[in-house]
């Protein structure tokens, strides 16, 4: 019976070792998917931003090839075309400035973004290394105690097993004595 506890004991342990090891690799995993999700995020931000970037650039180019098609077609509207064109290279760069602002503003708000849950993910390793830490030292204990029983419950039967042989020969002796009469 003894046995029985300790082996169905020992498999308790071991189920819930087994279950401690697939909570740990679990979040683990969802660890590494928040990261992954905010690299990716990173990622496709700064691709935005080249985008965006690089259509300015298109289109300034486009409007300046237009203002040149128009001064060479249109001679006596040169002047117009110049100070229409001035003026729109006034407006293109001041909406180019204000939309370099906005993209620093984004990366300078998805750079915190970033630190901000690699931190996060710091922290959650930190306690998950705590939890594990713990677990790993109630474990421990745990381990403790069961040796501790096997050792009590291994002495008590030693002790048992020697009574039960002392009252045996002294049962033996006492009926070799009434034979022996």
């Amino acid at each position: 019976m003894a046995a029985e506890d300790q082996a169905d004991e020992g498999l308790a342990a071991q189920n819930e070792i087994r279950h401690l090891k697939n909570t740990v690799l679990a979040l683990r995993e969802e660890l590494e998917s928040a990261r992954a999700d905010a690299a990716e995020e990173a990622q496709q931000i700064r691709a935005d931003g080249h985008n965006e970037l690089r259509q300015l650039r298109e289109t300034a180019s486009a409007l300046r090839d237009e203002l040149e098609n128009l001064s060479h077609e249109k001679a006596t509207a040169v002047q117009e075309a110049i100070a229409a064109g001035a003026d729109e290279i006034r407006q293109l760069s001041a909406t180019a400035q204000a939309l370099r602002d906005e993209l620093d503003n984004l990366a300078h708000e998805k750079g915190t973004a970033v630190q901000d849950a690699i931190q996060q993910g710091q922290d959650e390793i930190i306690q998950l290394r705590g939890t594990v830490q713990s677990l790993r030292d109630e474990l421990d204990g745990i381990s403790f105690d069961y040796e501790s029983k096997i050792e009590t419950l291994e002495r008590d039967h030693r002790d048992e097993t020697r009574q039960l042989q002392e009252t045996i020969a002294a049962l033996r002796g006492e009926l070799e004595a009434s034979h022996g009469k």
